[in-house]
């Protein structure tokens, strides 16, 4: 492969860095320095320009400083494991895994710290599997817990070198589902981690193997890693007898990728049956199973009663086949591995593939993208979305059509998208990144033949804008000003202000130098393909394109959900309709890293889908959050995974296998330390009249039932309440059955059975609105309230408060009624717990010993809600008719620190059905 000037002086100046400065990154000033002085002495021998000299600078500087932590793990300390690796790694060499760091370092420019981390983190799971050179048998059981396209598999790949240092004969990686997948995966693993091309060993047209060297195998070829699989062909019986190749024939340790295909892993079984056991006894080498997407196929769906699903068979026959296995889950999304069957404890406990050993939950390096950085409160890339409105999109793509829907044009803001990928692989060329791959994603539809459709409709408007480009951009400004195609590119240009991305620091780039001197040029490789069953395993052939990148937009749908990179991801296109967790988060292709590009990257998406990534963001926080409360309470993955359960955030993912069955569910949840709101109402009239009235009823009497107090952050705020008035309260106000967390009658159950004679604090939350509200009243008081001032989404379905953020109330707005040192000391506990964290969450200040608070919020409705950027915030759907006032509730339960303090949410899968197409979220 040929390297460009600008990459070997890259390469040149990051091993200097790393060589200087292992412990503490340079300071600016040191980094230009030595920057400046190779670039002047290598002038002769690698030149560079300016542009593509302060581009590699950028890079390099967002390396530089890039930071990981050791993640935090829970475990059975119950069941018989000794920690072993420690003990004996004097006696090993590490030489799989040093040649990795030292690729790691060099090629992809990682600083040593975070190679150092990674390093620590992957001795840490290693130590957690069985020892591969004890005399014992053992089956382990983990799972290791990642962000979506935050590097699991670089840690993964850390552990297959390490175990394969360590003594592991056998390691067996299941890579997804779907063909494309397992040839990614291939790959990475043949650079990372075997260090030969397999698409030259095991060629069923050549009797010889080539051994060529890649990745890693540059850094030393002493030791010798078997690949029983290929880029270029998964598992296959044929090909080894051929090669006369069992486990016993080679010395080294064996990888196979393999997919997650019943007759594959039959045939796998079989052959390892047949050829590398003494019949009646067990493979006696340590094998390793690596189960990427770990939740994807491999959990057992069915009754305890019924056999297991065929995947899950295969795997657990698998792992029974050797004497001594570790099985290790990967994913992002372990709801199903956690809630494996989920009908009791007795199923978690006895299901073989649960991760009953240790839960290994990774922190992603600093320079990760993820759901919090897009989604979260105060995201810092929130400005990378674009939203697409129902009103345009309904007209091309609802979300409820069929297979056999037509497509005969495509929306004006898939066009837009479209042209945006245009001008910034124009941009990207100018800093000189000329052969990394660039992907645009169109995800509208699951169905194949509309899919194929809109990839024959882009790749038309493609075309015409590459004639435009081809044949005009070389004329005077005046002149190609006047062709409509590239009219439109500069109009888009202009909007997203990109002459100044194009340019250098201070000196933006002129339109008309960019069209005639690069545009054309970036634009001619953009190939449009579909990635589904019909299109084959090949459609996105990063491999073949290893030379000059490859430039794509791939338009697909559930082929692009799950585990497959979009290489050099600049821009999405998604509209779809997921409720369920798992589904959107790994729908989410658009998280990951984009260093040199993080400027550039967008995501047109729907309102809807920004809504419920945001509402999910914050379960998965939570959710990580809870795993480091355990590992310092010492529980296990059993009572981990029996907590989760009781969490009203993961109501919807429970219930993922039941959708279909139009039942009742009915589960513990803990409400103990949480701030249950209504943020999601229904957005009908009579709803909406029931919950003002009987809002205004409670307010009417509370002089009655509670004693008023001045409190010095709330003007109206009540203390004393009886637990009746609020349980009744809670019965009769009604949120959207979509909104799971806040059941009003279970959490009325739990107030009236569990809560004693408690008496609670009741306060109305205010806003910052000048005019005041008039209607309420206390007694014959009229109560001047300061509403609090919202956006909204509103369909004729359901209204969201707050639009994407799906709060009611402000962020620690449960501070309301504490005394200022009781919000100090939990202030305090709070940053203790969570170091580097600023948001303080609502929970912290639900401190153990202080009163239940109801908050009362009188909403307004903010219809012109304009942000920084031009964003119309308020989306009201056509012929929804919404108020200028809504009425809303949030209960915060004091921490109690009592597991059984749980309310019993029952989820009404017939009434949800009528919201829900049980399709959207089957594999395709």
């Amino acid at each position: 492969m040929t390297v460009t000037n600008a990459e070997q002086l890259e390469g040149m100046i990051s091993s200097n860095i790393n060589t200087q400065f292992k412990e503490v990154p340079p300071s600016e000033a040191e980094f230009d320095k030595i920057a400046d002085t190779l670039r002047q002495s290598l002038a002769s021998f690698c030149p560079v320009t300016d542009h593509e000299f302060e581009d590699l600078k950028r890079r390099l500087k967002a390396n530089i400083v890039v930071v990981m932590d050791i993640g935090v793990v829970i475990k059975d300390d119950k069941r018989p494991h000794q920690s072993w690796l420690p003990s004996r790694r004097s006696e090993l060499d590490f030489f799989f895994w040093n040649r990795y760091k030292k690729y790691l370092e060099e090629i992809k420019h990682w600083n040593p710290r975070v190679t150092g981390n990674l390093g620590r983190v992957s001795d840490e799971i290693v130590d957690l599997l069985g020892d591969p050179k004890a005399k014992n048998d053992f089956q382990r059981r983990g799972l290791v817990l990642g962000d979506v396209q935050s590097g699991k598999t670089a840690n993964y790949t850390a552990i297959c070198n390490k175990a394969a240092d360590t003594g592991y004969r056998v390691i067996i990686v299941l890579a997804g589902m779907m063909e494309n997948l397992r040839q990614q995966t291939q790959e990475r693993l043949d650079a990372e981690f075997s260090g030969r091309k397999s698409e030259y060993f095991l060629d069923p047209t050549k009797k010889e193997i080539r051994n060529e060297p890649v990745g890693v195998g540059r850094y030393g070829t002493n030791k010798r890693i078997a690949s029983f699989t290929s880029v270029v062909k998964d598992f296959d019986i044929n090909i080894l007898k051929s090669n006369d190749l069992s486990l016993l024939s080679v010395s080294d340790p064996v990888v196979f990728v393999v997919k997650k295909n019943k007759s594959i892993l039959n045939n796998l079984i079989r052959w390892l049956r047949n050829n590398n056991a003494v019949t009646g006894q067990k493979i006696d080498l340590p094998m390793l199973l690596i189960d990427d997407e770990a939740d994807n196929a491999s959990v057992n769906t069915k009754k305890e009663d019924e056999d297991p699903t065929a995947i899950n068979q295969a795997v657990r026959t698998l792992l029974a086949l050797f004497r001594q296995a570790s099985y290790l889950g990967i994913t992002a999304t372990p709801y199903a591995n956690i809630f494996i069957n989920p009908d009791t404890t007795d199923d978690m406990r006895g299901d073989d593939l649960f991760p009953r050993d240790f839960i290994y939950s990774l922190a992603p390096p600093s320079n990760y993208i993820g759901a919090d950085s897009i989604f979260g409160v105060e995201a810092p890339f929130r400005d990378a979305l674009e939203e697409l409105h129902p009103q345009e999109m309904n007209a091309f793509f609802p979300f409820s059509h069929k297979k056999g829907h037509p497509v005969t044009e495509l929306p004006p803001s898939m066009k837009e998208a479209m042209a945006y990928f245009l001008l910034i692989n124009g941009i990207r060329d100018v800093s000189g990144d000329f052969k990394a791959h660039r992907s645009m994603m169109i995800h509208v539809s699951r169905f194949t033949n509309v899919q194929n459709q809109i990839r024959d409709l882009a790749t038309e408007w493609i075309l015409q804008m590459r004639s435009d480009l081809q044949n005009y951009s070389r004329l005077s400004e005046t002149e190609s000003s006047k062709i409509p195609g590239i009219a439109y590119l500069k109009a888009v240009w202009d909007k997203y202000l990109l002459s100044r991305k194009a340019g250098l620091p201070g000196n933006p780039m002129p339109w008309h130098k960019f069209l005639s001197e690069y545009l054309f040029k970036a634009a001619a490789p953009i190939d449009v393909r579909a990635v589904n069953q019909e299109s084959g395993a090949t459609s996105l052939d990063y491999f073949n394109h290893r030379e000059d990148g490859l430039r794509v937009i791939a338009v697909g749908g559930n082929s692009l959900s799950r585990g497959l990179t979009l290489e050099g991801l600049c821009v999405s296109y998604f509209y779809r309709r997921s409720q369920m967790y798992d589904t959107l988060l790994q729908m989410g292709r658009w998280f990951g890293y984009r260093l040199g590009y993080d400027d550039l990257f967008k995501i047109w998406i729907s309102v809807e889908a920004i809504d419920w990534y945001g509402y999910i963001t914050a379960a998965a926080e939570e959710l990580k959050l809870e795993i480091a409360r355990m590992k310092n309470a010492n529980l296990t993955p059993l009572e981990f995974g029996l907590k989760v359960r009781q969490d009203p955030a993961s109501l919807i993912v429970t219930a993922r296998n039941k959708m279909r069955a139009g039942t009742m569910v009915k589960r513990p949840v803990t409400v103990s330390g949480r701030l249950l709101e209504t943020p999601r109402l229904k957005s009908d009239d009579a709803s909406l009249k029931a919950n003002e009235d009987v809002f205004m009823d409670f307010v009417r009497r509370l002089d009655i039932i509670g004693q008023r107090t001045t409190r010095e952050d709330a003007r109206y705020f009540w203390e004393g309440v009886n637990k009746d008035e609020v349980e009744q309260l809670l019965r009769d106000f009604k949120t959207h059955p979509w909104h799971l967390s806040f059941q009003g009658q279970a959490l009325a159950d739990f107030i009236r059975d569990k809560m004693g004679n408690s008496k609670w604090d009741v306060v109305i939350a205010e806003g910052s609105v000048k005019d005041e509200y008039t209607e309420l009243y206390c007694g014959s008081e009229q109560l001047m309230i300061r509403p609090e001032k919202r956006t909204i989404i509103a369909t004729r379905e359901q209204i969201s408060i707050s639009g994407t953020k799906v709060r009611v109330g402000s962020g620690g707005a449960t501070k309301l009624g504490l005394t200022k040192k009781q919000r100090e000391d939990a202030e305090a506990a709070f940053i203790r717990e969570h170091p580097g964290k600023t948001n303080v969450s609502d929970s912290t200040y639900l401190i153990e010993g202080r009163a239940p608070i109801l908050m009362l919020h009188v909403i307004a409705v903010d219809r012109i809600s304009i942000d920084k950027n031009g964003k119309v915030r308020t989306q009201i759907e056509e012929g929804c008719q919404v108020p200028d006032f809504l009425f809303a509730l949030g209960a915060g339960f004091p921490f109690t620190g009592l597991p059984e303090e749980t309310a019993s949410y029952m989820v009404n899968m017939v009434e949800l059905s009528s919201y829900y197409d049980s399709e959207e979220d089957n594999d395709e």
